[in-house]
């Protein structure tokens, strides 16, 4: 008589190990995947609220805006940083009902307690209001009403 060796309990251990040790990879890789994740969440609200903070510090005022023509027409702009922060205007706007001039500034970077000033060529008229519109990088915008001499 011939006797039948079973193997199913060398087949049951090696299938249990194989499923835990996928088990333990996947289980790695979705704690790798939602650490990453987390973090990179957590840098964008810090950078946020970080944002908003600053953005509600600056305080920019528009102290002192004064025409010139020689040679040709100009305006110029002098604006102080009274916030507790440093900020850089990135934009200034002079808007009559005749001229338009938009102004990209790329060096208008100002500390705390310290004053900008540019000149700007603008054909202005003494009859009509001037709009000067000052744009942070934040986005703040400071704004004047001004008549030329």
């Amino acid at each position: 008589m011939v006797k039948h060796r079973k193997h199913r309990a060398l087949a049951t251990v090696v299938s249990t190990g194989i499923l835990l040790s996928a088990v333990a990879i996947l289980g790695s890789v979705l704690v790798s995947w939602s650490n990453s994740t987390f973090t990179a969440e957590q840098y964008e609200i810090n950078k946020v609220y970080s944002d908003g903070v600053n953005k509600l510090n600056e305080y920019l005022v528009i102290e002192n805006v004064w025409f010139g023509n020689n040679p040709s027409k100009f305006v110029n702009v002098t604006a102080s940083n009274v916030g507790s922060v440093g900020l850089n205007v990135t934009r200034i706007t002079l808007d009559n009902s005749i001229d338009r001039t938009d102004l990209l500034i790329t060096d208008g970077g100002i500390v705390t307690n310290e004053e900008f000033s540019t000149e700007i060529t603008y054909n202005w008229t003494s009859t009509d209001p001037i709009k000067i519109t000052l744009t942070t990088e934040k986005g703040s915008i400071y704004q004047t009403f001004v008549l030329g001499p």
